[in-house]
């Protein structure tokens, strides 16, 4: 059984990687380089019964049948196929949300990493041009009339970006091929620049008059989406209650915290007062590079998790068409084979905007809000997760992640850091993560609201500025994410998942507990759904606690 069982789950991400080789190619799976696949209305109706007919087939390995690791496998298979059904089933995310095409915009995979050589890269890179016209088409013919509003604004703002790189960038990125290579790839890139062009001209002349303000789940979508991905079944009203309770922790402790900086001002200005102190726009990434070596250090001298090295990582600007963030990891795929980059993007105030604009922006990069962030991203969050991503012997636990999971360990790590000595008790640094903890709080009840309670946009904006302190550009952004990402809850839902398995496991231990051992037994796993780990961790079906 343990054979027939491996047989299906190469299957199953054989299939997967074949219908979306952007995300096998960012893996690292390079064979899938220069392929966009097809996403027609047929090839996703073959899609959906290939996925289909693979649930059903796993269904028949019971799990006491597997190995510890192939029940992890299986659980993590079920979550992946269960949530792309109910995204080309229930969600009909190709057509009804543009942001679904928006992979094939990135094309810096064949640039910034050296895992080949340049003319191969470039040849890659080429194909992959040479096809955004086909598979443009086939979204332009997908894309129903009345998608929602936030969708087309932040998919339009996506392609303009990635069509501006296109045109002004990519030529000066391009060094060291042959006059023959440099040839294909101009012919390429002027054919893939129309094309994108002509998607901006739909999106923006066509889609956006065209747009609904409807976007909402609905309840019964809304459980079944955090059952699908993430085995999560619980009323929304325990999780409303649970969003509520930790806003109203969170805004306790920043009350307490704000009085160590200043205990003659209310917490607001005091909030307000440190995100004025942030570097100038032309500092920024000098400042996030000093941060990095300090958390380097801090981890070295303080190992609460073990970091695999070499683990350096690069901070650039974010890319045009990834904008969406204020800052995001892209760690090297867990099935590269050569030693390659990492890199952490920060996201500059857009030219184009005002001066004001852009000091609303960059309050959200003061001082202390990017330690914390970079916490987040890169030590011990998201970079040092990826990196362990690939030591798991699983091909299915490097492949298959739980958003709550990878966002949840993040998210745990800031306040965990605090707890293990990061920062000396500095105030203005506890302040700084409890705001970003407000904010992810505020992304939980937001998505509940907005999806399964009948919040517009503005209600969501208004709670990310009164609970949250965010100034009102980065509010709307917020509450616009949440329309088009519900799954923003997961930062702070799977937080909390993980702090009850951290507290249950050291509750069995007692004395014996060691927070960097708990840490590793956890990234051992990869990033499957976190009551999956809570079973492994503790229940019968994985090793025991000793």
């Amino acid at each position: 059984m343990d054979t027939q069982f491996e047989r299906l789950s190469d299957e199953i991400l054989r299939a997967a990687f074949e219908f979306y080789p952007t995300w096998a190619a960012r893996l690292g799976l390079h064979a899938y380089d220069g392929r966009l696949g097809s996403f027609s209305l047929a090839a996703l109706d073959g899609r959906l019964r290939t996925v289909r007919q693979h649930e059903r087939a796993l269904r028949q390995f019971p799990p006491d049948a597997l190995s510890p690791r192939q029940a992890v496998d299986r659980e993590l298979l079920l979550a992946f196929l269960e949530r792309e059904r109910f995204d080309l089933e229930d969600l009909q995310s190709f057509q009804r949300n543009p942001l679904a095409y928006a992979d094939a915009l990135d094309v810096t995979l064949y640039l910034k990493r050296d895992y080949a050589p340049v003319e191969q890269r470039i040849g890659a890179l080429t194909e992959h041009l040479r096809q955004l016209p086909s598979l443009l088409t086939e979204a332009r013919r997908n894309l129903e009339p009345r998608c929602p509003r936030p969708s087309v604004t932040t998919a339009l703002e996506m392609f303009i970006g990635g069509l501006n790189f296109l045109r002004d960038q990519l030529p000066a990125a391009v060094q060291g091929v042959s006059s023959r290579t440099q040839a294909r790839l101009q012919d390429a890139q002027s054919v893939a620049v129309e094309a994108v062009a002509a998607f901006v001209e739909f999106l923006r002349d066509e889609l956006l008059p065209r747009a609904t303000d409807e976007f909402a789940l609905g309840p019964d979508l809304y459980r079944r989406m955090l059952w699908a991905g993430e085995r999560i079944d619980v009323r929304l009203e325990s999780l409303r209650r649970q969003a509520e309770g930790e806003l109203e922790r969170l805004r306790a402790e920043l009350e307490e915290a704000t009085r160590r900086v200043d205990p003659h001002r209310p917490p607001g200005d005091v909030v307000r007062s440190l995100h004025r102190e942030h570097p100038a726009e032309g500092e920024l990434v000098g400042c996030v590079r000093s941060i990095l070596a300090e958390l380097r250090e801090f981890l070295r001298r303080n190992p609460v998790v073990t970091v695999p090295e070499p683990s350096d990582c690069r901070v650039e600007p974010t890319p045009p068409f990834l904008r969406w963030a204020f800052a995001l990891m892209d760690t090297a795929g867990p099935f590269e084979e050569q030693a390659v980059a990492s890199f952490y993007y920060v996201t500059l105030p857009d030219p184009a905007w005002s001066p004001e604009e852009k000091e609303a922006w960059l309050s959200r990069f003061d001082l202390h809000t990017l330690r914390n962030t970079s916490v987040h991203e890169a030590y011990p969050g998201h970079h040092v997760h990826f990196l362990r991503l690939r030591q798991v012997p699983s091909q299915v636990g490097k492949a298959v992640t739980s958003y709550a999971f990878v966002e949840g360990w993040a998210h745990y790590c800031e306040e965990m850091m605090l707890e293990s000595g990061y920062g000396n008790g500095d105030p203005k640094l506890r302040v700084a993560q409890l705001v970003d903890a407000l904010v992810r709080a505020v992304r939980f009840r937001a998505s509940l609201g907005l999806h399964t309670e009948g919040w517009n946009l503005e209600q969501a904006a208004r709670r990310f500025v009164e609970d949250a302190y965010l100034e009102p550009l980065p509010a709307r952004k917020e509450a616009e994410r949440g329309s088009f990402d519900p799954g923003y809850l997961s930062y702070t839902l799977g937080k909390q998942l993980l702090k009850d398995l951290r507290a249950e496991w050291e509750r069995r231990l007692g004395n014996a507990f060691r927070l960097r051992d708990f840490h590793d037994r956890l990234l051992d796993l990869g990033a499957p759904p976190v009551p999956v780990a809570r079973e492994v961790l503790l229940g019968d079906a994985g090793p025991r606690v000793p």
